[in-house]
């Protein structure tokens, strides 16, 4: 019987000491800035990504903001979810170094709340017109506060629009999918229920609308948004429906962009018909003429996206969305710059005609370079060089008097 209980204790023990073996602690300390001191009492939650996620230890933080988890699946990606006020604050777990987290108190509305820019991009075929919204969503609040209610965003769908997806990301965070709820007595109008936290989030949600080669867009935005701009394949036709509401096109690597000439643009953005078929370049590809739209999902998922190879193919591919309209839309603006100072100015033969020639090869040199930085055919140092140099030659040029 003694041999058998030491057995047992000796078993017991080695246990004990390997399991601390493989244990790891995660510390950090949770400082609220709004109010500029140590955040205590708050939850905080060390969450395993694998096929999904898991809550692997809980805490508190302690009068001083502190906290200590332990890791008992070091292998495994992990990150930290502190809570204060209802109100998740993610971090991923990097290194052994302790964690700074940073919370902000929670209001219902921030007043001035709006966007810095927005990107509607649109492809189709002969049945189908797929619609990608996305916008950057600024919370310049001082002191720094989130907006967290059930309707922290509202999505407009067009008539017989039905969603494929709805993700959102605060800062440098992961996507997140989030379940659109319908508005009580709001036709076509979904809530969006995502905190707004200082800095930028970014809302990203596509859908698809009935399609037999023409139709007229008539979108309505929460927030007002500084820049706004539509981008749509070559092959497709873009029509304003009132006068003077956009600029002229540019159109860069297969894509076409229009920025709207309000800015900033509030509530409805002005109509436009699109028509044509035709699919938006994928990774700087050209675009094709025949599109292959993918089959509408029934119902975004609702959690994180976690794997890591997904989160990456996603970042990819929204780096290339978000540059490709940044891209446009500065582009149509300094287009629509030198066209209105070309107005102003009287024409004098063959130097205006020079001119004029210069600004078009400027121009195109400005969109490859542009396009080489997106394609990452460029180093920095000679992107910054040749921009510096293409912006005093776009200079001189919108400055000559002819």
């Amino acid at each position: 019987m003694k041999r058998i209980f030491k057995i047992c204790f000796y078993l017991c023990l080695f246990v004990g000491v390997t399991s601390g073996i493989h244990a790891q602690t995660i510390t950090g300390r949770v400082y609220n800035q709004t109010k500029g001191k140590a955040s205590a009492g708050d939850d905080v939650v060390l969450i395993r990504l694998g096929q999904g996620m898991e809550d692997e230890a809980r805490t508190k933080t302690d009068a001083d903001g502190a906290f200590a988890v332990n890791m008992t699946s070091p292998n495994a990606q992990h990150f930290v979810r502190v809570i204060h006020q209802d109100v998740n604050y993610d971090q991923t777990i990097t290194g052994s170094a302790p964690l700074q987290m940073i919370v902000y108190d929670a209001v219902s509305r921030i007043p001035g709340l709006h966007g810095s820019m927005g990107i509607v991009r649109m492809e189709a075929n002969n049945k189908i017109l797929v619609i990608s919204e996305m916008y950057v969503i600024t919370n310049t609040s001082n002191p720094p506060v989130t907006q967290s209610r059930a309707d922290n965003y509202d999505i407009t769908l067009p008539p017989e629009a039905a969603f494929d997806s709805v993700e959102v990301k605060s800062g440098k965070g992961i996507w997140v999918n989030v379940n659109p709820t319908p508005t009580n007595g709001r036709h076509r109008v979904y809530a969006l229920n995502f905190p707004i936290r200082p800095g930028e989030t970014l809302f990203k949600f596509m859908y698809h609308v009935p399609y037999t080669g023409r139709v007229t867009l008539r979108l309505h935005l929460p927030y007002p948004i500084a820049k706004f701009g539509v981008m749509h394949p070559s092959s497709m036709v873009f029509k304003a429906l009132q006068p003077n509401t956009f600029n002229s096109p540019v159109s860069a690597g297969g894509l076409v962009g229009e920025a709207a000439v309000k800015s900033p643009v509030v509530g409805d953005v002005p109509a436009f018909e699109i028509s044509g078929v035709g699919t938006a370049p994928q990774h700087g590809t050209e675009a094709a003429v025949t599109p292959t739209p993918a089959p509408p999902a029934a119902n975004p998922a609702v959690g994180p996206s976690a794997g890591g190879a997904q989160v990456d193919d996603k970042s990819r591919r929204e780096l290339w969305f978000l540059m490709s309209g940044i891209v446009l839309m500065l582009a149509v603006f300094a287009f629509a710059v030198w066209r209105a100072r070309r107005r102003s100015t009287p024409s004098s033969g063959g130097k205006s005609l020079g001119n004029q020639d210069s600004m078009e090869a400027l121009k195109e040199e400005l969109f490859q370079l542009e396009s080489d930085r997106v394609h990452g055919s460029i180093s920095p140092e000679e992107y910054a060089a040749t921009k510096a140099a293409l912006n005093r030659s776009i200079q001189r040029a919108l400055s000559r008097k002819t």
